[in-house]
């Protein structure tokens, strides 16, 4: 009775909210992935037959039959889709597709001869001039509010040749399918076919898959317990991570799994010192052939698109490296090895691609790696005699009390009854998706990882713990914790772009420092301590409307966060038995993301949150930014490195464009409560201004 209640109730907000579709009309723009994107389409035109002629000019139909005629070519060369990937920011992009929209708009078909030219329609700029600077120039003065499109003020927009050569393309080819040349800034609503659709596949995949995932679960559990004498705490001891990190695959898979980006301002000049260092690292971690495990590269070949400015905060994932989607996305070049480093470098920034055993240490554990790496490079030799990054089981141990309660039968029997409804849940999101994509509903299907960035400055971090202190808040400590702030600002900006709550709050916490002694603050050990303690967000009084998510709400779940940890209460111990009891035992969130998953999550109904807080890198080495990504529908990653909150946003199921959208609504929230603004105050009023 109750699925069925909330999946029609999910199905009505999905006809209703306003919130979850704001395209124009499926004809009135072209998208600006479909004129340039990375590596892909450059590689198109290389091998292609057409003759490019920069001076071709287009109308409506002829420009949508060039496209199909590239996507027919990519398909035979297997490769992507020339649109699947932009290159542009947000704010490019809607100003790009802007200037499209008043240059090509034609509201009667167009019957033009196989090959047009300036000549035979004087009224139709050639692309070279619709996207020159000073029209770019022009229409930035004329387009909607920088702070409404994630840009600072004083930002410009960049010439297309600041990110790659303009593709020349070639005048009206032949016949070919036209392509769907809508907006594709927002999610497009779904139909009440579309609708009705998804809800009769929905019952199709429960009944393939949920049994078949609640047994699996079930018996895992079962027979690890058996196996362990029916303690967890020996479960978890069994999981070696360094161990892990050197055997061949890890849960059938090669790639290193966590891919992060390190921004520099300053070069690694010594490189033989830098890669002395580095495989030194990767045999102490217990590679057994560090020279074949590990990989350095240097790419001095390759010029960035971009220096770094502490100006800029709204940082694509192609910002700095080109031809390249993302730091996550190069990860799959490096399938043969463990452990790689890929560094490029210009005379005012370095940037820091590493790709670490993410299946086998959790994500503080990788951060640690990449921290040691520089530490060790600006120290002195003796450092590598010193240093305890790899002596974790020689120096801590897990707590009596932790434990004690981790062991209890009645512990885990109180959370084992639970374990069918919810690998039950779990399942219900992951059909719900399924059968949503199936239907051709925008946002579910499962793609290559999106991500964008929101790095502030020092001045600008600081600006906003001092705003927090004095915030509203009926907390008793009588402030707002920072981690409470970007929760906050994190669901909402799911709520405001998506249209509903997350189901959950998955957040990343570390056992290390509470649950094991002696406490070591400055968390330098590589190993795997992780849990995911669960936040429910998705009530029925909020789903309702009769309640929302406020500041307080974020801060009673920090405290009780901290609490928890610090005593192991219910909420850390079913963290805990999710994950030791669960098909995987660890990893940088790995054991989150299985189909039989025992923790009610709904990871792909959530807000996956990680915040590793304050952290450091040597200060002479420069370091200015910290960036990896999440799992899930919507992640949200965030750490204060060397004084910036910098924070990734990221998605699975949501296009780039939508998960930017994000990406700017989480930065307003933000912003406004930097600027003094109550945090719930300022919700309403987006949410207004949304509308």
């Amino acid at each position: 009775f109750f699925f069925i209640i909330y999946h029609f109730s999910s199905l009505c907000a999905s006809l209703s909210n306003p919130m979850v579709n704001r395209t124009s009309s499926p004809n009135s723009v072209f998208s600006v992935e479909q004129i340039y994107n990375s590596s892909r389409l450059q590689k198109l035109y290389k091998t292609s037959s057409l003759d490019p002629d920069p001076n071709a000019t287009y109308d409506r139909t002829a420009f949508a039959e060039l496209i199909g005629n590239f996507e027919q070519q990519c398909d035979a060369k297997k490769l992507s889709s020339p649109y699947a990937y932009t290159t542009y920011s947000r704010k490019e992009a809607l100003h790009l597709a802007r200037a499209i929209k008043k240059h090509l708009k034609s509201d009667q078909p167009s019957s033009l001869p196989s090959s047009t030219s300036a000549s035979h329609l004087p009224h139709l700029p050639s692309l070279a001039t619709i996207f020159s600077e000073a029209n770019l120039k022009k229409l930035e003065k004329h387009t909607a509010s920088p702070e409404r499109i994630g840009a600072s003020a004083e930002s410009t927009i960049p010439k297309p040749s600041d990110h790659r050569e303009i593709p020349k393309i070639q005048p009206h080819p032949p016949a070919a399918q036209p392509v769907k040349c809508g907006s594709t800034l927002t999610l497009g609503k779904a139909t009440l076919a579309q609708n009705i659709h998804r809800t009769v596949l929905y019952p199709k995949y429960m009944f393939k898959n949920c049994l078949p995932a609640i047994c699996e679960a079930v018996s895992i559990m079962y027979r690890d317990l058996r196996d362990h004498e029916w303690k967890p705490s020996k479960i978890f001891a069994s999981n070696v991570p360094l161990k892990l990190s050197s055997v061949a695959s890890f849960a059938g898979k090669k790639a290193p799994g966590y891919s992060c980006q390190l921004t520099f301002t300053k070069k690694f000049d010594d490189r033989a010192r830098f890669e002395t260092i580095f495989y030194e690292l990767c045999e102490e971690s217990g590679m057994a052939d560090p020279f074949s495990m590990g990989c350095v590269r240097w790419n001095d070949d390759i010029t960035l698109l971009n220096e770094y400015s502490p100006a800029f905060t709204d940082v694509p994932g192609d910002h700095y490296i080109p031809n390249s989607r993302s730091y996550y996305a190069e990860g799959s070049k490096f399938k043969h090895v463990h452990i790689a480093i890929e560094m490029f470098e210009s005379d005012e920034t370095t940037i820091m691609q590493a790709h670490l055993p993410g299946r086998a240490w959790d994500g503080t554990s990788c951060f640690n790696f990449t921290k040691e790496l520089v530490h060790r490079y600006y120290s002195d030799d003796a450092e590598a005699e010193r240093s305890p990054v790899f002596r974790a089981n020689e120096m801590i141990k897990m707590r009596d009390d932790s434990r004690e309660k981790f062991d209890s039968m009645w512990n885990i029997l109180s959370w084992a009854w639970k374990v069918p409804f919810n690998v039950y849940s779990n399942q219900s999101g992951l059909c719900w998706q399924k059968a949503s994509a199936e239907a051709g509903i925008d946002g579910y299907k499962e793609i290559p990882k999106e991500l964008c960035h929101v790095n502030f400055s020092d001045t600008q971090s600081k600006k906003l713990a001092a705003a927090l202190k004095i915030h509203k808040t009926s907390s008793s400590k009588g402030v707002v914790a920072p981690t409470a702030a970007l929760i906050f600002a994190g669901v909402h900006a799911f709520k405001i772009e998506l249209g509903e709550f997350p189901y959950t709050v998955p957040m990343q916490a570390s056992l290390q420092t509470r649950s094991f002694e002696p406490a070591f603050q400055e968390r330098r050990f590589v190993g795997d301590w992780l849990v995911g303690v669960l936040h429910k967000v998705r009530t029925w009084g909020r789903s309702l409307g009769l309640k929302t998510y406020t500041v307080d709400d974020a801060q009673q779940f920090y405290e009780d966060l901290v609490e928890g940890l610090a005593t192991t209460d219910k909420s850390v111990q079913d963290a805990f038995y999710s994950r030791v009891l669960g098909k995987l035992k660890g990893g940088a969130a790995a054991f989150e993301k299985t189909p039989c998953y025992p923790g009610n999550s709904r990871l792909n109904d959530s807000l996956f949150f990680n915040n590793y807080g304050y952290r450091t890198i040597h200060e002479d080495s420069g370091c200015v930014g910290f960036n990896w990504s999440g799992a899930g529908k919507v992640g949200i990653n965030c750490i204060l490195i060397n004084g910036r909150i910098c924070c990734s946003i990221a998605s699975t199921q949501l296009p780039l464009t939508k998960v930017e959208e994000i990406r700017d609504t989480f930065k307003e929230i933000l912003l406004a409560m930097m600027n003094g603004e109550d945090g719930d105050a300022a919700v309403k009023r987006i949410t207004v201004e949304r509308h």
